[in-house]
């Protein structure tokens, strides 16, 4: 009776152990998160989509509400895990006041040592982890002091499942 419980022991560790994914014991993070701190704030967003066409991928959140009023975009050409350059062309930043128009439109600032990177592609899976590290500039021809003139998004990261 003694052997048939540590056997049914030893093989409840070995389901355990081969069951278990590479995520499995990571944090949980909401579906499609990207966390970040923005000017020293804590900054979220919980509804982005990824997509990987050809060998493009695209981060993006258009959500406008009356309490979220920002597009984010990260377009870039794709490889797979890794570090990325990045031009004034891959992102976008545009901020609007409640849900009007016009957009407030930020530029990264090639000044900075702006860093995106990809640390988990997984295929099969359907999910795409990484970091960034951003600096935007406000436009120039943006006058209104409401908003800031410099955004520094640091400590990023994101954990994303790929849109069919």
């Amino acid at each position: 009776m003694k052997k048939a419980q540590q056997l049914i022991i030893v093989l409840l560790i070995c389901l355990t152990a081969l069951s278990c994914s590479r995520y499995c014991c990571d944090l949980p993070l909401p579906l499609n998160s990207i966390t970040a701190t923005k000017n020293g704030l804590s900054w979220k967003i919980e509804n982005a989509t990824v997509k990987i066409k050809a060998d493009s991928l695209l981060i993006a959140d258009t959500t406008i509400s009356p309490t979220y009023s920002e597009i984010f975009r990260i377009n870039l050409s794709f490889n797979g895990a890794g570090n990325y350059a990045l031009a004034e062309n891959n992102v976008t930043y545009k901020y609007i006041a409640g849900m009007d128009s016009p957009y407030f439109p930020y530029q990264l600032d090639s000044t900075y040592s702006n860093t995106f990177k990809i640390t988990d592609y997984d295929v099969n899976a359907g999910i795409i982890v990484g970091t960034f590290d951003l600096r935007l500039l406000k436009n120039p021809a943006n006058s209104d002091v409401r908003y800031p003139a410099i955004i520094n998004f640091s400590s990023a990261s994101f954990r994303l499942y790929l849109s069919k």
